[in-house]
């Protein structure tokens, strides 16, 4: 399941560390107020910007409305509709659309511009699978930012700094931020339409669409943060020049972030508490699996288990 390809890449890519990213140096811009729209109609239209600059429109997903009715649904935790609401109040002082999208809008979207893909949609296990999925094709197709509703926004660090620090670097058209203990984290997107980069995430989702042993895993390595992570550390240098890395400090680092992180998951489960201690762990995990290969190249040389060739897991 998991120990096979995904295994040597994310040890590769714990190796490398921070050195195939470029980090994104950012400018305070100035203020703009111009009222914006909000909306819960899938049909959304990108704002007509040139060639690698990000619109002004914020995502968002959730099954259905009852984020924006107010409803008094125990499904949504409060302070993620309180975070909403503030989004949205923020948003309105400066020239930005926001778009929730839900279930049946996003299986609309994918009927009209991705048929193709439904088969694929419909046979995720688990339904934070299609929420991810669903907000590659969103960005890709529209451009944008996309935020997960535990994300919440800051009225004194506006996503136009990030936009306008992005649109004037030499690398255009993506960021993504950079989580410990290594890769991206898939909660905090941004994108122009059309960027290459994530037209080859959705190419790469159905050859992805596996278990991998464990709910958080496959749900990691299907769609989520390491499937984002992985594709990355396999573009070329100049494939990576066109795509940004946002540092901690700007992510999560209280005091000069621009993302209020707030608590609460809709998809957590107890095997993900292992997930995590790999996360952690991978050091001595990768140790442990060296040793683990060293002793049993040593035995088959001695021709002691002349089985265990014929049984050992396969690298795919």
């Amino acid at each position: 399941f998991f120990f096979g390809g995904e295994f040597i890449s994310t040890i590769r890519l714990y190796c490398q560390g921070n050195a195939i990213y470029q980090i994104l140096n950012v400018t305070k811009s100035s203020s703009n107020p111009v009222k914006a729209s909000t909306t819960s109609d899938s049909n959304a239209t990108s704002t007509p910007l040139s060639n690698y600059e990000i619109p002004l429109v914020h995502h968002r997903i959730w099954r259905d409305d009852s984020i924006i009715r107010l409803d008094n649904n125990s499904n949504i935790p409060k302070n993620w509709g309180r975070a909403f609401r503030n989004c949205v109040n923020v948003h309105a002082k400066r020239n930005w659309t926001t778009y929730l999208w839900t279930d049946d809008g996003i299986r609309s979207f994918l009927m009209r511009q991705y048929p193709e893909f439904l088969p694929v949609y419909d046979s995720y296990m688990y339904d934070i699978q299609r929420v991810d999925a669903a907000r590659y094709f969103i960005l890709y197709h529209y451009g944008g930012v996309y935020t997960d509703l535990d994300i919440g926004c800051l009225g004194d660090r506006h996503y136009d700094d990030l936009i306008q620090s992005l649109n004037s670097s030499k690398a255009k058209g993506a960021l993504f931020p950079l989580t410990n203990p290594m890769g991206f984290s898939n909660d905090v997107m941004f994108a122009s339409k059309n960027h290459p980069f994530l037209g080859q995430l959705i190419d790469n989702l159905p050859k992805k669409n596996r278990w991998f042993g464990l709910p958080y895993l496959t749900v990691l390595y299907s769609t989520g943060p390491m499937f984002l992570s992985l594709s990355y550390s396999k573009l070329s240098s100049d494939e990576r020049s066109q795509v940004l890395a946002m540092s901690p400090e700007i992510y999560s680092q209280s005091g000069t972030r621009y993302f209020n992180h707030l608590q609460g998951s809709t998809w957590w489960s107890i095997d993900a508490k292992f997930g995590q201690w790999m996360l952690r762990n991978w050091g001595f995990i990768a140790c442990l699996a060296g040793f683990a290969l060293f002793a049993r190249r040593i035995i088959n040389n001695k021709g002691c288990n002349a089985e265990l060739s014929q049984t050992r897991v396969n690298i795919v």
